[in-house]
């Protein structure tokens, strides 16, 4: 196996198919045991919308761990399992929350400003909320955050890391492709009846803080920078659901 994976990551291709393709895998793989579990977990357990998510997000969070451990001879040393290093907090806070309001301000003026009114989706749903703010925190911006960021910058964007030194407009490969792909994860909300500009919108922002994140994991060869970024745009982008839960 060992040979086998060698010889992936000594081809920059190969390198980022294999990445792709075990995201992919994840992704669905987790989505199959959640669809089959669920049905059976709701007879024992009350389960929202969103608490429901939580299912999803431990087979995903397993399955990375698996995988991780898989590839790299039973260890998590290298994909993220560590103390971060050169991290200034206070300056990784402030740089992210002006790039994810930005990132909001722009995409809501291009989707559900512009699109939105140019070309009127036929879904006016936009997400649901959750039964309370302690949901929210726990099911949102707490475990969502862990086990996303163990798959997309602990396992892919660790499995490509070798090619970090390859370059586009000042961000590595690794960290484009690790944001994009955490973008594109979010296209699963078109399957549900929710405003597509919304999804586009939502695509968007992953990206752009996808981005951000694994920037930083890269900068600090560590996990907890982008789940602290991860945690704060969940935070910013549920301010006006925390003002609904609070006037309801």
């Amino acid at each position: 196996m060992k040979r086998i994976i060698k010889k992936i990551q000594n081809n920059a291709i190969l390198t980022i198919l294999t990445t792709l393709i075990l995201g992919v895998a994840i992704f669905f793989i987790s989505k199959f045991l959640y669809d089959i579990t669920l049905p059976y977990l709701k007879n024992y357990f009350d389960f929202s919308s969103y608490s429901e998510h939580t299912i999803l997000k431990f087979y995903i969070l397993i399955l990375s761990i698996l995988t991780i451990l898989f590839l790299n001879n039973g260890s998590l040393k290298n994909y993220g399992f560590s103390t971060p290093k050169n991290i200034n907090y206070l300056k990784m806070t402030l740089i992210s929350v002006g790039i994810i309001i930005g990132s909001l301000i722009v995409g809501a003026i291009i989707f559900m400003g512009i699109l939105n009114n140019i070309f009127p989706s036929e879904n006016p749903k936009l997400l649901s909320k959750p039964n309370s703010l302690i949901e929210l925190i726990l099911v949102i911006w707490i475990w969502s955050s862990i086990c996303e960021e163990i798959l997309v910058r602990g396992l892919l964007q660790s499995f490509m890391n070798h090619l970090k030194s390859i370059k586009i407009f000042r961000l590595s490969l690794p960290v484009i492709i690790s944001g994009l792909f955490f973008g594109a994860m979010h296209l699963s909300l078109l399957n549900s009846e929710i405003n597509i500009w919304y999804v586009f919108f939502t695509v968007f922002n992953t990206s752009i803080m996808g981005m951000l994140a694994a920037f930083y994991r890269e900068k600090s060869d560590s996990l907890i920078p982008p789940i602290l970024i991860h945690l704060l745009t969940n935070v910013l982008g549920s301010i006006p659901m925390i003002i609904l839960l609070i006037n309801s």
